[in-house]
């Protein structure tokens, strides 16, 4: 016979009341007894009906994804692959609520009310964004991916992109590049605008002087990192190192160096940001820096679940550390 919430709570010595507060991750209960529940949910092989939790919670155990910018990025593999195993610890189910769906007649908000969704991981949104303001006036716990958020019941989550190519033209700069070069992202975006901060502070820290002809916008596909190189060699004078805001983008900027007759690193060093799998089988393989995507996807769900949970919760703000991969796309600059 299946192990049932009552023989959890006798074995752990607690009412059935509390148990159902550990499963559903409410804050009043102690730690000592929030742990000892655990264990006897381990030791007996308890598994939660969702079903009869919704029912008698009023709880769908479902939360919405948004994406701007879509599924296609490979950014967003490792990032969904995060968001899984939160979601299997949790016992939440995830509804992808698809852009296409949305349009005059319908807002975000309304497309997560219809879909009966307890909360929302949002990724692409910037402060203009149409449906911004009635998000965060409804209400609806949200937890934004690289947008830096923190009202009502809405906080956010992103990678320490100001260290990380402060990092970065440190790590050129110690080549002895004195020319470089940044291929940013959607302009103005969040993630742009920091790691361009970041550049900037990192050329000041080196001595190094800012270009303006240098900083060319990108959308960080490869087809924009091919262009802004392009556009970069063609420079009178042109850079001896590029920084770019994606990986992507690092792999267009690439082929445009070779297709100048020119090679990487040997005349032009190329550094990518995100670390997706394909950076380390690329030729040369890639130097980037790597964010953890899984940490962000698998936080972004334990976030929002917490919101969802407590209604007096402030909201998060969590800045996730990077790291510099070495590989074989950046070398000492010419002299």
């Amino acid at each position: 016979m299946a192990t049932s919430i009552r023989d959890v709570a006798k074995a752990a010595g607690v009412s059935v009341a509390t148990v159902s507060k550990v499963l559903n991750g409410y804050t009043t209960v102690n730690e000592q007894t929030k742990e000892k529940v655990l264990k006897y949910v381990k030791e007996l092989q308890f598994r939660p009906n969702l079903a009869a939790r919704s029912l008698v919670g009023r709880r769908s155990m479902t939360i919405g994804i948004f994406l701007t910018t879509g599924l296609v990025h490979p950014f967003f593999t490792r990032i969904l692959a995060g968001m899984e195993q939160a979601l299997q610890a949790r016992g939440y189910d995830l509804i992808y609520l698809a852009r296409m769906s949305l349009g005059k007649e319908i807002s975000l908000v309304q497309h997560c009310q219809s879909r009966n969704v307890e909360g929302v991981v949002v990724f692409g949104f910037q402060h203009e964004n149409a449906d911004f303001g009635e998000l965060i006036e409804s209400g609806l716990p949200a937890v934004f991916i690289d947008l830096d958020i923190r009202e009502g019941r809405a906080g956010y989550i992103t990678s320490d992109n100001r260290e990380a190519m402060e990092r970065a033209v440190a790590y050129l700069a110690d080549l002895r590049h004195c020319r470089l070069a940044y291929i940013g992202g959607i302009k103005d975006s969040y993630a742009d605008l920091h790691r361009l901060a970041g550049f900037q502070t990192g050329l000041a820290r080196a001595g190094i002087s800012y270009r303006e002809e240098y900083r060319i916008a990108g959308d960080f596909t490869r087809e924009a990192g091919y262009l802004a190189m392009q556009r970069l060699l063609a420079l009178p004078e042109p850079p001896t190192a590029v920084l770019c805001c994606s990986d992507m983008s690092a792999i267009g900027a690439i082929e445009a160096i070779r297709e100048a007759g020119l090679s990487v690193p040997e005349d032009i060093s190329v550094l990518g940001f995100d670390d997706i799998e394909l950076a380390e089988y690329i030729q040369p393989a890639l130097t980037t820096i790597r964010q953890d995507m899984t940490t962000i996807g698998r936080r972004a769900v334990e976030l929002l679940d917490e919101l969802i949970v407590d209604e007096k919760l402030a909201p998060p703000e969590v800045i996730v550390p990077t790291e510099l991969v070495v590989r074989q796309s950046c070398g000492p600059a010419k002299v």
